[in-house]
């Protein structure tokens, strides 16, 4: 995902490795799973090969953010800092450090719309951001290609009402409506209409 750090920040040798590391376990994963693609790889060029990971980066961390998969219990992750360019007070940095809430810029790059079409979908609720200390992040799970494009945004116009760390609240935490699945999750499994219902008795909380 788009760069965060931890100490790493103020060790540029440790953030090197960590770079190196992740690339290692990549490109061992590409070659075991699939010899070809990984060989098609060669072919682009490194600007591109970059460019293509990290989308596929984000597209990852918005899909564990569906998922509701808590990556620290995962793996043993360090308490992930904010990059320096964040806001270290923010409760809410771990989000930006595991790639779940994205920088604009990031989000562009990831979904493929220009600065004028993001805020078109922002100012008619088919998409909203939450702000960090005064910048605006996206969350990555709109990258999703597993939740239907169309009922999300039906359901984020549907909490428009809300601010946007309330609907974050509500697409993200365990809903007893639910049988205490996420929201997100309920619409990866094509479970609209109760989710829906869910989003209602939300708003009026």
């Amino acid at each position: 995902m788009p760069r965060h750090s931890d100490d790493t920040n103020r060790d540029p040798s440790a953030r090197d490795a960590q770079v190196l590391r992740a690339l290692r376990n990549a490109a061992v994963s590409a070659v075991l799973f699939d010899y070809r693609a990984a060989c098609a790889l060669l072919r682009l060029s490194d600007a591109e090969v970059g460019r293509l990971f990290k989308i596929r980066l984000m597209h990852v961390a918005g899909l564990s953010t569906a998922l509701n998969l808590d990556l620290r219990s995962i793996r043993d992750l360090p308490q992930a800092g904010p990059p320096e360019s964040e806001h270290p007070t923010s409760p809410h940095r771990h989000l930006v450090a595991e790639g779940k809430l994205l920088r604009a810029s990031h989000f562009r790059l990831a979904s493929g719309v220009t600065k004028k079409k993001l805020r078109k979908d922002v100012a008619s609720g088919r998409i909203f951001k939450v702000t960090i200390e005064g910048r605006a992040f996206y969350p990555a799970f709109f990258l999703v290609r597993e939740l239907d494009r169309k009922s999300l945004s039906k359901l984020a116009r549907r909490l428009a009402s809300q601010t946007g760390w309330r609907r974050w609240e509500f697409f993200t935490s365990p809903n007893v409506s639910l049988c205490d699945l996420t929201p997100l999750q309920a619409l990866i499994s094509g479970e609209f209409k109760p989710v829906l219902r869910a989003a209602a008795a939300f708003i009026h909380e």
